[in-house]
């Protein structure tokens, strides 16, 4: 018995010994890991988050920003509040000037009332109330673009900067049975992707005041996003922000291989595509009585983005919806591929569909690049 208690109380000694070594060889002995810190997440890095990059976001690019594969642009000294274009790049968060070679507003159609093309652009750091849900996603302010003044005083969005003579209209390039438009205004930039670079994405909110009366109809003005790079699309314009449509039973403007959505019928961003908030639609709608898709809101897009302010909110209902009143996509975002240190042109395209009144706008926000290959667009909280 006595040398079982020995035995027993030697075995013991043994292991307290081992123990404290152990211990004094790794700081991290019990925090639950063995990496050789106190932080007990199994990595090295000293902070807590599991992965090996240093920072503590959770991600593995080391950039601390809770976004993986983020290419940042400095955007500390940038003149980002105004009318010049280089106010509204900066607002836009191209704050690196050195990779643009070109950046212009411009029509192809002479604006005839009391505006110019300059009234149609600005950078601003709050569309409509300063309590709404447009608070820049990316620094202190976004650029608006529009087929009427950008910001007017009025808050209104009909009358200034509109075509009242329809025999100028140009014709649509990019919907199955071509429109005329008008009101045109075009972004244009040029830039090289840095190396590295795998896709580019911004955000952006559509609003028109042609919600929700023409919903379903060809009277909706478009917001093209039109890409043009010697590789990416072979040096030809490609439209690349486009989703499903809200009802296809009525309208869609492409289908095919080149329609990757989930119902196979694609809109361009407009009032028919499926991201847009919903107003009466189609309530007392003179376009979808023959519909199968009668419910109020065909594509359930979550709370309506509160635009409160912007001259675009909804109307209560078919009867008082009037020049003062519209809606928005809400929130979105596209990407898209390019290549490392590709030259391209990419041009926001806004304009009137089939007359030219009942203004349409956009706001354009937090442009980067990406180290991954990003394709679509989607909604956006």
């Amino acid at each position: 018995m006595n040398r079982y208690k020995y035995t027993l109380f030697l075995a013991f000694f043994i292991a307290l010994v081992l123990g404290w070594s152990a211990c004094e060889d790794d700081p991290g002995l019990g925090n639950g890991d063995s990496d050789g810190d106190a932080d007990g997440d199994g990595d090295s890095d000293g902070d807590s988050d599991g992965d090996s990059d240093g920072d503590s976001d959770g991600d593995s690019d080391g950039d601390a920003d809770k976004d993986a594969g983020v290419m940042e642009m400095n955007c500390s000294s940038c003149p980002a509040v105004g009318t010049s274009l280089d106010n509204i790049l900066c607002a836009l968060d191209i704050c690196d000037t050195g990779i643009v070679s070109d950046n212009k507003v411009g029509s192809a159609m002479a604006f005839t009332q009391q505006c110019e093309i300059e009234d149609t652009y600005e950078a601003v750091k709050r569309f409509g109330d300063a309590t709404n849900g447009l608070k820049p996603r990316l620094n202190d302010s976004y650029a608006l673009l529009a087929t009427g003044k950008a910001n007017p005083a009025s808050g209104l969005h009909s009358d200034d900067c509109t075509h009242y003579t329809f025999v100028d209209g140009l014709k649509d390039p990019w919907v199955k049975d071509s429109q005329s438009i008008y009101d045109v205004v075009e972004w244009s930039i040029t830039m090289t992707a840095p190396a590295g670079a795998k896709s580019f994405r911004f955000k952006y909110v559509f609003f028109s005041e042609e919600y929700d009366d023409y919903i379903s109809s060809e009277y909706n003005d478009k917001f093209y996003v039109i890409l043009n790079a010697p590789q990416t699309t072979a040096g030809k314009d490609k439209v690349i922000n486009y989703t499903d449509c809200r009802d296809p039973y009525q309208y869609y403007d492409f289908t095919g291989p080149d329609c990757d959505t989930k119902t196979g019928y694609c809109c361009y961003i407009a009032i028919n595509s499926a991201l847009s908030d919903c107003c009466w639609y189609p309530q007392n709608s003179e376009h979808v009585d023959d519909s199968p898709a009668l419910d109020k809101c065909p594509v359930d897009t979550g709370e309506p983005t509160d635009i409160t302010g912007t001259g675009y909110e909804c109307a209560k209902d078919a009867f008082n919806d009037e020049d003062i009143h519209g809606s928005s996509t809400g929130w979105v975002q596209t990407s898209w591929p390019i290549k490392s240190n590709e030259t391209f042109t990419i041009k926001f395209h806004l304009h009137d569909t089939r007359d030219a009144l009942w203004d349409s706008e956009v706001i354009l926000d937090a442009f980067e690049f990406l180290v991954s290959h990003e394709q679509g667009t989607i909604e956006v909280e």
